[in-house]
């Protein structure tokens, strides 16, 4: 199996924990939204769509656009409707990707005003990874405030949507 083959199939993994990311927010009770947990899960939330958008936008050759890496003000109602349209887009990026392109160096700047040259296959895992770590983050704060947590767990996943389609 090509590795591509294999990005796409984690990046429809990483969908489905979006959805169930998104929904423990929203399960969060009303009365605990005011506690500063709650809009840090939030801020975690936009994070990582912010990365999506942002390095898709640095590896088509633009400068990462006008959205922050982190708004510490963002509104739970503005989550749904980027991650929609982000997964979109990441969906057709990587459905028109050859194998080839992986190795394909991108350059961008850092924060210390260098630039930098990166494989896109690099930024592609270090996105999925950081995903990884910031929606556990945000488990654990959803737990704390009493909503509802969701097993994200990828062999769960795999269980339930790739089996049948490695079954022989």
């Amino acid at each position: 199996m090509e590795i591509i083959t294999k990005y796409r199939e984690w990046f429809e993994y990483e969908r489905d924990c979006n959805n169930k990311m998104l929904s423990m927010l929203e399960s969060v009770p009303g009365a605990n939204r005011q506690d500063e947990r709650f809009q840090r899960a939030v801020t975690l939330a936009d994070h990582l769509v912010a990365c999506r958008e942002k390095w898709l936008d640095i590896m088509l050759g633009g400068d990462g656009g006008e959205t922050s890496w982190r708004n510490e003000n963002c509104e739970i109602s503005t989550l749904r409707p980027r991650y929609s349209k982000m997964e979109t887009t990441w969906t057709q990026y990587l459905s028109s990707m050859e194998e080839t392109h992986l190795a394909e160096q991108f350059k961008f700047f850092e924060f210390d005003g260098e630039q930098y040259s990166l494989a896109r296959e690099i930024q592609i895992a270090q996105l999925m990874g950081h995903a990884l770590y910031h929606r556990g983050q945000i488990a654990l704060l959803v737990d704390q405030l009493g909503g509802a947590v969701e097993d994200t767990d990828y062999v769960d996943w795999w269980w339930y949507n790739m089996r049948a389609s490695t079954d022989t």
